[in-house]
């Protein structure tokens, strides 16, 4: 059965595209079929995937379509990136902005990425989503259409009041619309040694127990390198942050079973 996975966080710069693409990268390299959906307008994952947008399509387009009664097929969309081992995307772009306007007057409007995907599930394991920086309408119905939520968070004390932020958000969802979403933890990024990171992650211990994922996710230049080469760092021999991604991976998938 398909699992739908969304990254969030509103607080940008907290690795929060880098985990998606790691995530779908890993998986995918231990036989799961992954599909990755951008869902943000920056489009940062679509890029990572070697998206050109010359080809005016997006993930804007079906919703659009979608909201007014159009017929609709995200599998048109559906691009693959042969450099990150094949995985499927459905890439976004710049026009997704609009959607706060096109959306707020429907009815149901947090479940219509729930219902595009569900033209798809059926062929894939997972399902990553990659959220925008905020906690809008587009944030919901990401929430609303999965079945956990990771949250990257920087090991820095300004990254505290935005997890709040974040976590809560998650819990009304989980009261008021998908009782069913799993709350699979939060993800530390960018840890180094220094006294910043260790105090932030001991507080975020003491607040979250075992919601922390053991095994954090270390700050390295290359990780801004895999992206300009479009080239998730699981696919590169001997990268340290290509092996902690295939470990978070890992527990992704205990956590969520």
């Amino acid at each position: 059965m398909c699992k739908i996975i969304a990254i969030a966080n509103q607080k940008g710069g907290v690795a929060k595209t880098t985990t998606a693409v790691h995530l779908a990268a890993a998986l995918q390299m231990n036989g799961r079929k992954v599909l990755l959906c951008d869902f943000d307008p920056q489009a940062d994952t679509s890029s990572y995937m070697g998206y050109s947008d010359d080809d005016n399509i997006s993930i804007n387009n079906i919703m659009q379509d979608y909201v007014v009664g159009k017929n609709t097929n995200v599998k048109d969309i559906i691009r693959t990136s042969d450099k990150n081992g094949g995985i499927d995307y459905i890439p976004s772009d710049i026009s997704l902005a609009t959607a706060e306007y096109y959306l707020s007057p429907i009815m149901s409007r947090e479940t219509v990425l729930k219902r595009i995907l569900e033209q798809v599930k059926s062929y894939y394991d997972y399902i990553i989503i990659d959220c925008q920086p905020s906690l809008g309408i587009l944030v919901i119905n990401a929430l609303v259409a999965s079945d956990g939520v990771v949250i990257p968070a920087q090991t820095q004390e300004f990254s505290k009041k935005a997890l709040k932020a974040i976590t809560d958000i998650v819990e009304q969802v989980q009261k008021g619309v998908n009782p069913n979403l799993n709350f699979l933890g939060i993800l530390p990024t960018m840890v180094d040694n220094t006294s910043m990171t260790k105090d932030t992650q001991k507080v975020y211990e003491e607040e979250y127990g075992n919601l922390i994922f053991p095994n954090g996710i270390s700050r390295s230049v290359t990780a801004a390198y895999s992206s300009r080469d479009r080239k998730a760092l699981c696919f590169k021999n001997n990268s340290k942050i290509g092996a902690e991604y295939k470990a978070f991976a890992e527990e992704v998938e205990r956590r969520i079973k």
